[in-house]
């Protein structure tokens, strides 16, 4: 799987001519198609071709200020319209030097189990990307 950025993204898929490799993006807005400036929605990702995205990292939930529950919220519409999820959780060095490691990290996941309940059919499309702020 291979998710550049979102210029990038239509390059990455013309050049995967042997369709060898996933394309996934690297972001997903958390409402459908509208008047959202700025942002893509999963159709967007859909008309494009791809099936793959990726949502909840850490820059995006550091610099950018996503929640668990607007991550969780952005990875039901995906799983809803088919899409597969990568989900990303991790503690910062702060909360790891706290021993919140455990806790950081379950309340990622139980926001996503909140959001999308328990249906095995959704689960089945996500894949869990567990990536420590700190190691990075």
């Amino acid at each position: 799987i291979v998710a550049p950025s979102f210029v990038h993204l239509s390059t990455a898929i013309a050049a995967n001519t042997s369709k060898c490799l996933k394309i996934a993006a690297q972001n997903v807005y958390l409402e459908g198609n509208g008047a959202w400036t700025g942002e893509t929605s999963v159709e967007m990702l859909l008309d494009m071709g791809l099936s793959h995205v990726i949502i909840g990292h850490s820059e995006r939930r550091r610099i950018m200020g996503e929640t668990n529950e607007q991550s969780a919220k952005k990875a039901k519409r995906a799983l809803d319209k088919g899409m597969t999820v990568i989900f990303c959780t991790g503690e910062t060095l702060d909360e790891r030097k706290a021993h919140n490691t455990m806790e950081v990290n379950i309340a990622q996941l139980e926001a996503l189990k909140k959001e999308i309940g328990e249906s095995k059919k959704l689960w089945e499309n996500v894949v869990i990307a567990y990536e420590p702020v700190w190691s990075i």
